[in-house]
């Protein structure tokens, strides 16, 4: 967008210490390495003028070379880079001044070629060792780039997990025709060629910046990468939106590798300190401990969030109660039960299909909203992404057997969590089964007993096409393809049905789903 243009102008000369290597030798200086790193911050603002600020910090100590990085999921996640297709998150992350980036899945959110032309903006080294144009043998961004810091050499190594083709397919096809491919069945041997060349070329140290994750049914895990491969320092991961401080994996030769992850939204900025005796450690600091800022991010970042709400400041809906969506550990509460934000986007997927029944992804709920005026960027940093909305019908077999297989981890967080509408069941959290469902009569308005052998009309976004709910419903047959996004769905219940105020309905949620400990 137009407005986003001017954001240019309000990146900053940033204050760090690595210089791309020219093949130059240097000095000893008997310093240690500090690497900062984020991952899946998707459009969360309140951690980039920390980052910038403590590795500014550090380097101005003199105690320790210092630099940042980013393991991908940073375009898209909420209303800065809903409204500017990413770029505005690009002008922010250019003020901060990275020392390498990788991709993320959410990076492709709004197409690939979109991508592609907002990273070249950002000011900062793009690798990924297994991105590639179809048909295409050398990766669209280098697989690596090589840092200087005093006397050291550091290789970042960039990887994509291949579930990306699958999670975000509309932008790897144009009409059946396939313009990018991630190499699914060559991502170790790719990342391991990139490794061998970094170390061929001087690195002392290789560092992977990866988005694969932690675990995956599709595809590979950061595990997995390590222990098909050799020569690897560090892997500082991503995707999975876990919380590590350091976890020690054995690589192909059964040398200990260090793997680290910072969570999501910016919970944790990850520092990765390399001693001058080689000595390497990773630990997690919460965002919210540091002290240390970036005046000039800080302003980029200001003026950023003020060209938002004039572009998506109008108001949508009233409520004259918060509606909490994360708990005490930043982690989204709808992940481990119902909420009343579940309740009512689940209701509005419902209403807008005229459905029997509407689901929600628990962990795409990770927004608050306060008391007050709900605008349409609140909406928007809500539901970032543009997902369809979708009517499918499914057998009431199905349903059981989805509903079991995406409450069996519980207690523990599950992403796929059936936030719902239409039906309620139970979940025995010892037993890991459901029992009394029940489904609500659009007649008359009464619950009555799920039919294993009955259809039913199910509202829902697009991603249960690929991961969503584990895949369990991709199958199903589809009554009416999206033509709407989720987000439009929310927007319209809350204007046309509730007529702008939310009421009491919501206050707490309604008795939707019980979790018996037995």
């Amino acid at each position: 967008m137009s407005e986003g243009a001017t954001f240019q102008s309000f990146a900053s000369t940033f204050s760090n210490s690595c210089s791309h290597d020219d093949g130059e030798s240097s000095s000893g200086d008997g310093k240690s390495i500090v690497i900062l790193f984020e991952s899946d911050s998707h459009c969360e603002l309140s951690g980039y003028s920390k980052l910038a600020g403590l590795r500014d910090a550090i380097n101005k100590s003199g105690t320790a070379w210092a630099g940042a990085v980013c393991c991908g999921d940073f375009m898209q996640g909420g209303a800065a880079g809903s409204v500017s297709n990413g770029k505005y998150i690009i002008d922010v992350m250019r003020s901060v001044g990275y020392d390498a980036v990788t991709l993320g899945n959410h990076e492709f959110e709004f197409g690939g070629e979109n991508m592609i032309t907002q990273l070249a903006q950002l000011g900062a080294p793009v690798v990924c060792s297994n991105f590639f144009r179809h048909g295409e043998s050398t990766p669209l961004y280098p697989a690596y780039t090589i840092c200087r810091y005093g006397d050291k050499r550091v290789a970042f190594v960039g990887a994509l997990t291949t579930e990306t083709i699958v999670t975000q397919k509309f932008a790897f096809y144009e009409e059946n025709k396939q313009l990018y491919d991630l190499q699914d069945d060559r991502l170790i041997e790719l990342v391991q060629k990139a490794v061998d060349e970094a170390r061929a070329k001087g690195a002392d140290y290789v560092v992977v910046l990866s988005h694969v994750g932690e675990k995956s049914s599709i595809a590979h895990t950061s595990h997995d990468l390590i222990k098909g491969t050799r020569g690897i320092d560090v892997v500082l991961d991503g995707h999975t939106h876990s919380s590590i401080a350091q976890e020690w994996v054995n690589d192909l030769d059964g040398k200990p590798v260090l793997v680290s992850q910072t969570g999501n939204n910016f919970k944790h900025i990850g520092k990765l300190l390399i001693k001058s005796n080689g000595e390497i450690t990773t630990s997690l600091l919460p965002t919210e401990a540091i002290e240390q800022k970036s005046l000039s991010v800080e302003d980029t970042v200001e003026k950023m969030l003020s060209q938002v709400k004039k572009q998506v400041g109008v108001v949508v809906c009233h409520c004259n109660y918060p509606l909490i969506a994360l708990g005490t550990d930043k982690v989204p509460l709808s992940t481990t039960m119902e909420t009343s934000l579940g309740d009512l986007v689940t209701d509005a997927f419902r209403y807008f299909n005229n459905a029997d029944i509407a689901f929600h992804n628990g962990i795409s709920l990770s927004k608050d909203f306060a008391a007050g005026d709900i605008k349409k960027y609140h909406l928007m940093n809500l539901i970032p992404f543009e997902d369809q909305l979708y009517l499918i019908e499914v057998s009431g077999e199905l349903l059981l057997n989805m509903l079991e297989r995406c409450t069996k981890n519980l207690p523990l967080i599950e992403n796929f969590f059936p936030q719902c509408s239409g039906i309620r069941y139970t979940v025995h959290l010892k037993r890991r089964m459901v029992t009394d469902v029940m489904v609500l009569d659009r007649k008359s308005g009464d619950y009555r007993p799920l039919e294993l052998t009955k259809n039913y009309r199910v509202s829902l976004g697009i991603f249960y096409t690929s991961l969503g709910f584990y895949g369990v419903l991709k199958d199903c047959k589809v009554l009416k393809a999206g033509t709407r996004t989720t987000r439009d769905a929310l927007e319209m219940y809350m204007t046309k049905v509730l007529k702008g105020q939310l009421g009491n309905n919501y206050r707490e949620p309604q008795g939707r789903i019980a979790i018996i400990d037995d």
